[in-house]
């Protein structure tokens, strides 16, 4: 679901205007493959994933609020970690492969995500 931001982005910002047929059948593909592969993920699996990830959040969020900023940074890098080791999160990752070929198509789809200069930490955002 998250893969898809871009792609949504991208609709939004008129990218498909620019693409030929061919371009588009082939991002139409990618995203026909990748929705199907996303509905073989366990429901439960992803649910659970889901609350784990909104409980992380208020806890970062309490902590930026008081001003524990390095507590923060901390905790959603040990997430980061939970994202990559979480079966649900692998096979998400899988089921996106195949659309990163067709995101060169999409210029616009990841503007917005490369600004440079941008603060990264999770306080700032």
């Amino acid at each position: 679901m998250l893969l898809l931001l871009p792609i949504a982005a991208a609709a939004e910002n008129d990218a498909f205007k620019n693409m030929d047929k061919a371009q588009m059948q082939q991002v139409m593909q990618k995203m026909k493959a990748m929705q199907d592969c996303v509905k073989n993920i366990d429901k439960t699996d992803m649910q659970a994933f889901q609350a784990q990830a909104k409980q992380m959040s208020a806890e970062v969020e309490r902590l930026c609020a008081a001003g524990k900023r390095d507590e923060a940074m901390a905790r959603a890098m040990d997430f980061g970690k939970d994202v990559s080791a979480n079966k649900a999160m692998q096979q998400m990752k899988q089921c996106g492969e195949g659309i990163t070929e067709a995101l060169p198509l999409l210029p616009d789809a990841t503007q917005d995500q490369n600004q440079t200069g941008s603060s990264r930490h999770v306080c700032d955002h």
